[in-house]
C-alpha cells in the first residue's frame, strides 16, 4: 500500500504522520514492528513534541497502533522505558536478543487490526554493517538478523518506512546506501505480497 524512504540526520519524525495517515485510510489501528537502536518515544525531546525522538509517543497517544514492538534497542533511557510501560510497548533490547531471537524471528502480527506497519531505522544495525547513520550505536543487530525478522514475519504488511540513512557519514564505499537499498527491497517485497 505505502512505503516511505528518507535519509538525513533527524528524519524519524516522518513515521508519525505516515502511520497516522495509514491508520486513518484503513479505518483503524495497525500493529507496528519498529527496528531501531532508540525507542523514539520521548514525550518531548529538546522542546519539540513532534521531534524525531517522539514519533512513537504521538502514534500511541493517537491510538494509531494497537501493538508496538521495538527491536534492537541499545540506547534507552529511564524515560524511554517508562514511556514504553505507559503505552504497553514490547521493548526488546540487544542485551537480551539471543534469548528473544526465536520469538522475534517468528513474529505473527496484525490479527484483529487493519494490518502491520514496519518501521526500520537503519541504526538498528550494528555500525559494522551500516556506519552511515546519524546516531551510531555499537552492539546492534546483524544484517542477517533483520532479514530473518522481516522475511519470517507473519501478517499483512500494509505499509512501512526505512529511515535515518545519512549519506554524509557513509564513508565506506556506499556500504550503508547498499544496505538501506536492500532493506527497501525486502520491505517492498513484504508489502506487495
Amino acid at each position: 500500500m505505502f512505503f516511505s524512504y528518507s535519509s538525513g540526520t533527524k528524519n524519524h519524525s516522518i513515521s508519525y504522520p505516515v502511520v497516522r495517515a495509514v491508520s486513518e485510510k484503513l479505518g483503524g489501528p495497525v500493529d507496528i514492528l519498529h527496528l531501531d537502536a532508540h525507542p523514539d518515544i520521548y514525550d518531548c525531546f529538546e522542546g519539540n513534541t513532534y521531534s524525531h525522538a517522539s514519533s512513537f509517543a504521538r502514534i500511541m497517544e493517537g491510538g494509531y497502533a494497537r501493538r508496538l514492538l521495538q527491536v534492537g534497542l541499545r540506547s534507552i533511557t529511564k524515560e524511554g522505558r517508562e514511556q514504553g510501560k505507559r503505552f504497553g510497548v514490547e521493548q526488546y533490547e540487544m542485551r537480551t536478543f539471543s534469548r528473544d531471537r526465536e520469538k522475534l524471528e517468528n513474529l505473527k502480527l496484525g490479527e484483529g487490526v487493519k494490518g502491520v506497519y514496519v518501521d526500520v531505522d537503519v541504526d538498528c544495525l550494528d555500525p559494522a554493517f551500516a556506519p552511515g547513520v546519524s546516531h551510531i550505536e555499537p552492539g546492534g543487530l546483524l544484517f542477517r538478523d533483520v532479514l530473518n525478522i522481516l522475511q519470517n514475519l507473519q501478517g499483512d504488511v500494509v505499509a512501512g518506512d526505512v529511515v535515518e540513512f545519512n549519506p554524509q557519514r557513509d564513508t565506506v564505499d556506499g556500504m550503508t546506501a547498499m544496505v538501506a537499498a536492500k532493506l527497501v527491497r525486502e520491505l517492498s517485497a513484504k508489502i506487495s505480497k
